[in-house]
């Protein structure tokens, strides 16, 4: 833990002191006013991962589809996740802390395994996406063939490997590194995406744009032995699913000023991000699917679409640096996760960010054994969803409706507290995680058509959100009562 006596720099610098998942942040250390969150939050969301999905959402009814994605269900879907931070924000408490009053000191490793998952797996994605700007600079430089050329695959597992390098190396760097990298990148990339769509809007207007539609029946997405038309019903369980797996909101709001400062800031730079960077992605494919005939979103990723309007190797280096700034938070918030679950663990920070990037190498080269990486991202992104959805739901649950008074310190204690519960482990809130990541799959994939028009997410929100509310709200009364009773009898109160 940082020293409290000790005064960080200001602004992002604070991160420099190295605080630990059960570190509770001291005042001085709150430093983050509204504008550092929307800074850091827009530089965060402004990564090519957001141009690919920008293209999937045309998928569904064209440019006109996707506003309605963007601007309205994209929008409603961060005010979840805004109160996350809120709650950070007025506790001090990173992201995997904040889990610990809804699942017990202990049970808490449960969804910090999950949050593992996330930090992971979000990693080797935005990895894969930037080995395909690295792709195409080894294919300027040495002629090798670049993503979807003939014979790309063996190539691309060399882009991987330097990708990987990379990451680490500015990950461990620090965090000052980052930062700098991260705003040099977010300049790049808006520079990039709107002389982008200023070449898209010049060659061919905004009306044929925008009357453009896919293929009578949808976009067929084959996702393992299941095939997928791309609706409105399924983009919003994506779209949730993105957006509520960013997951590392708590261990930057646990540094802002004010509960507005922690939920509101990052709410308005993810938001004004994703507009941006989700309409040059749907413009994007837009245009390819208007000059080459065809709709495909596989070829919409930003190294793919700049390389087609004539970019050179420096818009790939953009894409690049943006891939490894965004990937340092990915590092980092999976450093603090491992933290959570070994809490007597005494390995530096920069330790674990050293091996949560070496644990991404593997999971990097998986979306080479799929067909169509269309259908791999979509895949990650159902199974995240089946996660994050009944987890933070929970949580809010938890917080806002059970117990509304608020968190105590007791959070940050190693055991024993008000959120001891049965020996550490609160099992409503743990078997509601469970039941609500069931029930995700069950209707993602054992009745496709029913989630392809209802979603899977919003029937997943009601059942746990009810049955925790009921049941979690039941036990915590009771716990609350035999703590009570024995110093109603004058006695001393009920161990913790």
């Amino acid at each position: 833990m940082a020293d409290g006596g000790e005064k960080p720099a200001p602004g992002l610098a604070v991160i420099g002191a190295e605080y630990r998942a059960l570190d509770k942040i001291p005042p001085h250390a709150r430093v983050f006013g509204f504008w550092d969150q929307f800074a850091l939050w827009f530089a965060a969301a402004s990564l090519p991962a957001a141009w690919y999905y920008g293209a999937l959402m045309a998928g569904w009814q064209g440019l006109r589809g996707a506003l309605v994605l963007i601007f309205i269900v994209n929008t409603l879907a961060f005010v979840p996740w805004a109160l996350l931070g809120a709650i950070a924000a007025e506790s001090g408490a990173a992201s995997m802390a904040l889990v610990r009053p809804t699942f017990g000191l202990r049970g808490s490793v449960v969804p910090s395994f999950f949050y593992l998952i996330f930090g992971f797996g979000w990693g080797a994605v935005n990895v894969f996406l930037g080995a395909i700007a690295m792709s195409f600079i080894f294919k300027i430089w040495f002629g090798w063939p670049a993503f979807l050329d003939a014979g790309y695959q063996p190539y691309m597992i060399t882009s991987i490997l330097a990708m990987c390098v990379l990451q680490a190396l500015f990950a461990v760097a620090g965090h000052r590194f980052i930062r700098w990298m991260e705003w040099v990148a977010t300049a790049g990339l808006i520079v990039l995406g709107a002389y982008q769509t200023y070449l898209v809007l010049t060659t061919w207007g905004v009306e044929p744009l925008f009357q453009w539609r896919p293929a009578v029946g949808g976009l067929k997405v084959p996702i393992g032995p299941f095939t997928y038309t791309i609706t409105f019903a399924l983009l919003i369980d994506l779209l949730i699913a993105y957006n509520w797996t960013w997951e590392f909101i708590g261990d930057f709001s646990r540094f802002a000023r004010s509960k507005a400062a922690g939920s509101w800031g990052p709410f308005a730079g993810a938001n004004l991000a994703q507009y941006w960077w989700f309409m040059v992605g749907a413009l994007g494919v837009a245009y390819l699917a208007i000059t080459t005939g065809q709709f495909t979103p596989q070829a919409a990723d930003p190294s793919s679409t700049t390389a087609r309007l004539g970019f050179g190797w420096i818009a790939a280096v953009v894409i690049i640096a943006a891939t490894v700034a965004t990937n340092a938070g990915n590092i980092y918030a999976s450093a603090l996760g491992i933290s959570n679950m070994l809490p007597r663990l005494r390995a530096p920070i920069r330790a674990l960010l050293a091996l949560v990037a070496a644990g991404i190498v593997p999971l990097t080269l998986i979306p080479l054994l799929s067909p169509a990486f269309v259908g791999f991202y979509i895949f990650w992104l159902d199974f995240l969803g089946a996660i994050v959805v009944p987890l933070w739901t929970l949580v809010l649950v938890d917080r806002y409706l059970i117990k509304r008074r608020g968190y105590t310190d007791d959070l940050f204690r190693p055991e024993g507290g008000l959120y001891w519960y049965d020996r550490g482990w609160n099992w409503p809130a743990i078997i509601s995680l469970v039941l609500g990541t069931v029930v995700y799959w069950v209707i993602g994939f054992g009745f496709p058509a029913l989630r392809e028009r209802y979603t899977a997410a919003l029937p997943v929100i009601v059942v746990v959100g009810v049955l925790y509310y009921l049941w979690g709200g039941a036990a915590w009364r009771h716990s609350q009562q035999l703590q009570a009773q024995p110093a109603a009898r004058g006695g001393s109160p009920a161990p913790r």
